[in-house]
């Protein structure tokens, strides 16, 4: 997914090799110290020196020396000079002994090779320090190959070349500019400093520091890097690519934009050869077009059909209305069905999270295909101070809401009725399959289909005073604000309502009763907390009551009398 379109492009750096080329051009000057002679128009000779090689004058039009006016013999037009297979051009030149110089004036031209030539208006040597220093519109070229900038200084030394006022190189349809460059012979490395861009047709690259090794084939990003394309946009502040494997890593704040994702992680792995990557700690795919959200502190990543899959602390977030609705599971697998629809499966320890509803299960898979996301292997559902358990819970959605869901086999629902006593009362739905459905995400009507049983708590004005208890194949409740409102059931039916005062409460159960509050998420915080601390339900907290729907007692303060 990302690095795609930079993997072949990157490599483009190999052209800055011509670097080493100027090098070798220079180098040739490495050992020129001139004896003084008498002046000549022809083949004036240097004194030979058994530690250096001479130096050859080819031609020039005049050669002086004057020891009154000057230590340097003068060579004047067409100037050309042959060292160890390098040839220099110039409209005149210096040549010094005792300071061991040479300085080379108007169109200066340095040729090595049929391929490489280094073109400017000044060059200055420092047989001392084995400085070259070429000025004046510099231009190296090697083929299709081209650098320049006003300042090239070479360290014949240690092998170093650099130029400070800015330079730029290109080749074919690249185009890079930097402040500073340099190449270090000795590890065969290029670096790049300050205001680097690299152009090309198909993207841009920014970056504060580039460096190129030539034995790894591997570019080295240090600093905010940006790379910019048609497509997408890349951005770290650190990172590498091994132009030879086609391998790319980014670290450090790591982004990745295209036109429907972003990926963002600590780091980013991409494999353009096998089309795969990894993203490590942190990590966030935002699919805008689906407006959702994989996070995971690991994420593998198949380009092919964008196919991903997270594991540590992963978790899927999908805004459903105005709500977002988070699932968090051990590991969790996402891939685009097509160009518009999406699959994702998740297993171990899944948890589901929304404003208004909550769930848990051992697995669950989703597809915006069908609308559908199903919980399976001991599921829960929690609704305000409602709970629902089933073999298999479907969740059906419709334009990004909760359009019902249907609890199948063994469906149990239990609704809090009241938990200011020291026992608190449930109403009970029990049969083969329970359908809810929803408005506005929440709960309006609900159906028990198949032998149903219903214990439920009959009130006036809020308060219970008896406890209905049916048997009957079919029943369909209402509900407003989370609560039962109304109840009908099919003809034939067995059941009777007993006085509260006559209700043995703590035994008010039916069969297979499980109260699993403690296990509800309280926030989207706790969807990979294994079990939340909260195991009573008169210790839930004020607030927690308040969103869920649950009753609050209220505490009567106490009159102070104020002493005179």
């Amino acid at each position: 997914m990302f690095g795609n379109q930079q993997s072949d492009r990157l490599s483009k750096y190999w052209y800055i090799f011509f670097l080493f080329s100027c090098v070798l051009i220079i180098q040739a000057q490495k050992s020129i110290q001139v004896k003084p002679s008498k002046p000549s128009n022809k083949n004036l000779v240097t004194k030979a020196d058994t530690t250096i090689k001479t130096i050859k004058i080819v031609n020039a039009d005049v050669a002086r020396y004057d020891k009154n006016y000057s230590d340097a013999n003068s060579l004047i037009g067409n100037v050309k000079l042959e060292h160890d297979g390098a040839f220099l051009n110039c409209d005149t030149a210096l040549l010094f002994e005792k300071e061991n110089k040479l300085e080379a004036f108007g169109r200066v031209l340095i040729s090595k090779g049929d391929s490489i030539t280094v073109t400017g208006q000044k060059l200055y040597y420092d047989g001392k320090t084995k400085i070259a220093t070429l000025t004046g519109s510099v231009v190296c070229t090697e083929k299709d190959m081209v650098l320049t900038t006003n300042l090239l200084t070479f360290d014949v030394g240690n092998s170093i070349a650099n130029y400070y006022e800015g330079g730029t190189i290109v080749n074919k349809d690249n185009t890079l500019k930097s402040k500073n460059g340099h190449y270090y012979s000795q590890s065969k490395e290029l670096a790049f400093h300050y205001d680097v861009e690299l152009v090309n047709p198909d993207y841009t690259m920014n970056s504060d520091t580039l460096l190129y090794n030539t034995v790894s084939k591997t570019a080295y990003f240090l600093g905010p890097s940006i790379i910019t394309s048609k497509t997408d946009y890349i951005y770290c502040r650190n990172g590498w690519y091994d132009t030879e494997k086609d391998q790319a890593q980014f670290s450090k704040d790591a982004l990745l934009v295209t036109k429907d994702q972003k990926l963002k992680g600590d780091s980013l792995f991409y494999d353009r050869n096998k089309k795969f990557g990894k993203a490590f700690k942190n990590v966030m795919l935002v699919d805008t077009g689906q407006k959702s959200i994989l996070f995971g502190d690991y994420v593998e990543y198949q380009q092919k059909d964008s196919r991903a899959l997270v594991t540590k602390k992963a978790m899927f977030a999908k805004i459903v209305n105005v709500d977002t609705l988070f699932l968090a599971a051990d590991t969790i697998q996402h891939f685009n069905v097509d160009s518009v629809h999406n699959f994702l499966k998740a297993y171990h320890h899944v948890k589901m999270y929304k404003r208004d509803i909550q769930a848990q299960a051992d697995s669950a898979i989703g597809s915006t295909k069908d609308s559908l996301i199903q919980l399976f292997k001991s599921p829960v559902f929690w609704s305000h101070h409602s709970q629902a358990t089933a073999r298999t819970i479907k969740v059906f959605l419709r334009d990004s809401t909760i359009k019902s869901i249907r609890f199948e086999g063994n469906a149990f629902l239990i609704q809090l009725v009241d938990s200011l006593d020291s026992v608190p009362k449930f109403n009970q739905l029990l049969g083969k399959r329970i359908d809810a459905f929803f408005e506005n995400d929440t709960i309006r009507k609900a159906t028990i289909n198949g032998n149903a049983q219903i214990l439920y708590f009959v009130t006036n004005k809020n308060k219970p005073i008896g406890l209905n208890k049916t048997t009957c194949e079919n029943i369909n409740l209402w509900f407003r604000q989370g609560e039962i409102i109304r109840v009908t059931t099919s003809s034939s039916t067995d059941g009777d309502i007993l006085p509260l005062k006559e209700v043995d409460i703590t035994n008010a159960r039916l069969k297979g009763f499980s109260w699993l509050y403690k296990n509800r998420p309280r926030s989207r915080f706790e969807l990979h907390a294994k079990e939340t601390t909260n195991t009573n339900l008169l210790e839930v907290k004020p607030e927690i009551k308040k969103a869920e729907g649950i009753p609050i007692k209220k505490n009567k303060k106490k009159s102070i009398k104020k002493k005179k």
